[in-house]
C-alpha cells in the first residue's frame, strides 16, 4: 500500500516537466516530449520479423533500456493489435522509468509507474478545472483508452467528494501554465481570498 505523499511526490514531477518542456496542449504530444527529454521511441514493427517476436515474449506491452555511452534511453513499445490510446499509456508508463532511471524489471516501481502515466496524460486538476469530467470526455481530450480515462473519472470522483473544487497548491503552478485565463475564472467561482478556503 502506498502512501499519498508518494503520489504527491509523484504529480509535482509531473508539474515540473510539464512547465520545464512548456507542455500546454492536449492531448499530448509524447513523440515530441520524448524528443525534448532526449528518448528514443521505437515501436515492435520497426524492427525485424524474428525481434518483433523476442519483444513480443518479453512483453506485451513495452520497456525502457537506459542509456549507454553508445546510445540514447528507448523505449520500446507494442504497436501490433492494440489501441492508440495503450500505446499512448505504455509510452507515459515507461517515461517514468526514465526519469526516475529506474530498471525497467523493477516491478516494485510499476504500480508508482502507472499513477505517472494517468497522471501525466489526464491530469487531474486540469480536467476537474476545465469540466472534463467523464470518461468519454477524458478519452477525447485527452487521447487515452476507456480503461485509463475512467480511472482517471473515477480519481476526479473521488476527490471531488473529499476536497470539492480545491487546487492543492502545489498544483497551481501547473494550472497558471496551462490555463491561466481560465483558472483565474476558476478562483473567482470556487476560491473566497477572504478565508483563504476553497469552496465545496
Amino acid at each position: 500500500m502506498r502512501s499519498g505523499p508518494e503520489y504527491d511526490e509523484i504529480a509535482k514531477v509531473i508539474i515540473q516537466i510539464y512547465i520545464d518542456y512548456d507542455i500546454k496542449s492536449f492531448p499530448l504530444d509524447l513523440e515530441k516530449i520524448c524528443r525534448l527529454l532526449n528518448v528514443s521511441l521505437i515501436p515492435y514493427s520497426e524492427c525485424g520479423p524474428e525481434a518483433k517476436d523476442l519483444l513480443l515474449k518479453k512483453t506485451k506491452k513495452g520497456f525502457f533500456v537506459r542509456g549507454t555511452h553508445e546510445s540514447t534511453p528507448t523505449i520500446y513499445y507494442n504497436d501490433y493489435e492494440v489501441t492508440v490510446g495503450e500505446k499512448r499509456y505504455t509510452i507515459a508508463h515507461e517515461i517514468k522509468h526514465y526519469v526516475y532511471d529506474e530498471c525497467d524489471d523493477d516491478n516494485e516501481e510499476d504500480d508508482l509507474a502507472d499513477y505517472f502515466a494517468r497522471f501525466f496524460l489526464c491530469p487531474i486538476p486540469y480536467l476537474i478545472a476545465k469540466g472534463i469530467l467523464s470518461p468519454n470526455d477524458i478519452v477525447s481530450h485527452c487521447k487515452v483508452s476507456l480503461w485509463a480515462a475512467s480511472n482517471a473519472s473515477s480519481a476526479i470522483r473521488n476527490r471531488m467528494s473529499w476536497y470539492g473544487y480545491k487546487i492543492f497548491d502545489y498544483e497551481i503552478p501547473l494550472m497558471e501554465h496551462l490555463i491561466p485565463v481560465e483558472f483565474e475564472l476558476y478562483k473567482r467561482e470556487h476560491y473566497d481570498p477572504d478565508t483563504g478556503r476553497w469552496l465545496n
